[in-house]
């Protein structure tokens, strides 16, 4: 059994919020690339044959949604065993 100290591991929070940050930054940069838009652009419209473009919406809300619960105080990235 492990001994946990008490106190909310606000580290591990932080880590879920960069990974849904780099999942949705790379997401972004893949469908870029794919049709040849610079990845800083403020205004693009992907192809529709983008493979990459899907996962884009998914990835931002998940990313929004993270910061959110966590700015709110809640218990991102917490696993209980």
């Amino acid at each position: 059994m492990n001994k946990h100290s008490g106190r909310i591991e606000v580290n591990q929070g932080l880590k879920v919020i960069a990974e849904a940050a780099a999942a949705y930054r790379s997401a972004w940069e893949a469908a870029c690339k794919h049709d040849k838009i610079d990845p800083d652009a403020r205004f693009v419209v992907f192809s529709d044959d983008n493979p990459y473009a899907p996962f884009i919406g998914p990835a931002l809300q998940r990313y929004r949604e993270t910061k959110a619960a966590y700015e709110a105080g809640g218990y991102v990235g917490l696993k209980l065993s």
